[in-house]
Parts: structure tokens; C-alpha cells; sequence
């Protein structure tokens, strides 16, 4: 692997952590939902007395990729059409009595300034972020 791909697959890893590591610590989050293919691969387990649905990755709540391709449940982030740019899509479920739209308007700027910040740490230009949030549980 050349050292630009380590690079870039370094650097892709940082982005999902921070995207993942934002949207988390948004009030009103109650987890990120992973994947059917995230499940499919086994990537994460359910966790018990947490909550109904409640998914955690193995080995702690921690937003590490996971060694199968470098994935974080709840998160994808793409190269964005630009130089630089990144296109972040956030899979997440919100706390019962949290208005969704609420939590989403909440997540957006949160998870952009993560990624922008965590591009900056890698010793790139502030990138344009555009942030897709969706809801698919509220618990």
C-alpha cells in the first residue's frame, strides 16, 4: 500500500471518528444504527440492559472503525465533488421526548465542525462538509 493510500485510509478513519464521536455526544442521540451490512458482517453486537435497540460496537461505546474495511456504525463519509470537500451521512437514533428535528439541526453543525477540525488536525485545508442526517429510531 502506498504511503498516499495509508494517507488516505488514516485520514478517512479520522473524519468517521469525528463525524461518529459528534453526533454521539449531541443531546437527544440515543445511539448511531448501524447498517443492515454492519449486522450482516457482524461488525457490532446488541448490547443488553441498555434499552431496547440499543447497539454498541465489541469492546466498548468507543467510534473506532472496525477492522472490516474501516467502517464506523451509523456514519459514511465519502469524498465530496470538490477538492477537499467531504459528504458525511449520519444513521442515528433519538431519546424519547427529544423532537427529531431538534436533534438533527443539533447534529449538523456538530458533526461538520468535527470533520473540518479532524481534516485540519491531518494538515489539510478546512474543507466544505455537507451533513446528512437521518433518523431511524426514536427510543
Amino acid at each position: 500500500m502506498s504511503q498516499v493510500m495509508r494517507g488516505d485510509a488514516q485520514l478517512h478513519a479520522a473524519v468517521l471518528r469525528a463525524a461518529a464521536g459528534a453526533a454521539k455526544d449531541t443531546p437527544g442521540v440515543a445511539f448511531l444504527r448501524p447498517g443492515l451490512g454492519e449486522l450482516l458482517r457482524g461488525t457490532v453486537t446488541r448490547t443488553t440492559g441498555t434499552g431496547s435497540g440499543a447497539v454498541s460496537r465489541p469492546g466498548g461505546d468507543s467510534p473506532a472503525p472496525s477492522a472490516r474495511g474501516g467502517r464506523v456504525p451509523g456514519v459514511r463519509a465519502d469524498r465530496g465533488p470538490g477538492p477537499g470537500a467531504w459528504r458525511i451521512r449520519v444513521h442515528l437514533a433519538v431519546r424519547r421526548g427529544h423532537r427529531a428535528l431538534d436533534v438533527v439541526r443539533a447534529v449538523r453543525p456538530r458533526v461538520t465542525a468535527a470533520v473540518q477540525e479532524a481534516v485540519r488536525t491531518a494538515g489539510e485545508a478546512a474543507p466544505e462538509v455537507a451533513v446528512t442526517v437521518t433518523v431511524t429510531d426514536i427510543t
